[in-house]
């Protein structure tokens, strides 16, 4: 005979929660969303998220975005804010995203700061331009220095870049080009460039001009004309390596390709201080310097 106290114990464990059980609905029309049988799936997100289910408002929110079966964007506003007022930290994200777009700051300042509190790298980026642009209603240099920190600390190279970019302004020049460095070292093209640009110098960081000039040809082969341009600087007065006005004008040429405003009076210069055979041979070798490894492309 079985004692009552395990008769509940047996009752107990066959009962799953009901956050359990919304969830398993979700998941069964997201699977019918993934099989094309968007009426199924929509049969079962729109009672959830009647119901309170901050996943199946978030994830009718994204419907909605796309317009699936005639949902509106006006529609997604409302659901993703059902789900961001629930704390769903993707539903805060999405939202702002979309009052972003609509020029609503305020507003998605608020959202944006929501997630990143709860650690979303995006929203935390986002949050620190806002305050960065002075978008938002109660801008802070401080708030922005402070969430582009938390990001980047994280990995985030556009919050590394944009950290040493506020950093320089405010005359921490040591300080931002170490941030410069770890979004150089992840491919940021303008990081790579600021870098190169603060070793060149040495302001407020040790002068090292081969290594600038490594991180403007590193920027320069990835097609970045400024770098192209104050490569071919360095190249032409023989700045940290070898002096070579024919890949210097090589260069140059691909800087004024590019688009580059000063590289057409940098061409110039180096023309006159070249034999027309040695520019020809540069025009002949510009677009060879794009693939090379070398830091003389002759």
């Amino acid at each position: 005979m079985l004692k009552f106290g395990t008769l509940l114990g047996m009752i107990w464990i066959m009962i799953l929660p009901v956050a359990a059980l919304a969830q398993l609905r979700v998941d069964d029309g997201m699977a019918a969303l993934d099989a094309g049988d968007t009426d199924s799936a929509l049969a079962i997100l729109i009672p959830l998220a009647e119901r309170g289910d901050s996943a199946a408002q978030y994830n009718l929110g994204v419907l909605a975005l796309n317009g699936m079966n005639g949902l509106s964007p006006s529609q997604a506003l409302g659901w993703l804010e059902q789900a961001a007022q629930s704390g769903h930290a993707a539903a805060q994200m999405l939202l702002a995203d979309q009052l972003v777009d609509r020029q609503e700051w305020a507003d998605a300042a608020q959202w944006y700061e929501q997630a990143a509190m709860s650690g979303k790298l995006p929203a935390q980026f986002m949050l620190a331009t806002l305050h960065d642009r002075k978008l938002t209603d109660r801008a802070s240099p401080a708030k922005a220095a402070h969430w582009y920190e938390q990001a980047a600390r994280q990995g985030h190279v556009g919050a590394q870049f944009a950290l040493g970019a506020l950093l320089a302004e405010q005359g921490a020049a040591a300080e931002a080009a170490l941030w410069f460095e770890r979004a150089a070292l992840q491919g940021d093209l303008a990081a790579q460039f600021n870098l190169a640009a603060a070793l060149a110098s040495g302001d407020g960081v040790a002068q090292d001009l081969p290594a600038a000039r490594g991180w403007y040809l590193r920027a320069a082969r990835a097609g970045f004309a400024p770098a192209m341009h104050n490569l071919a600087l360095m190249q032409a007065r023989g700045h940290g390596g070898r002096q070579s006005y024919r890949s210097a004008y090589a260069w140059a040429l691909n800087a004024a390709n590019s688009g580059h405003d000063s590289a057409d009076d940098l061409v110039a210069a180096l023309a006159e201080a070249m034999a027309p055979q040695l520019r020809a041979q540069a025009e002949a070798l510009a677009p060879d310097c794009l693939n090379t490894e070398q830091d003389i492309c002759d």
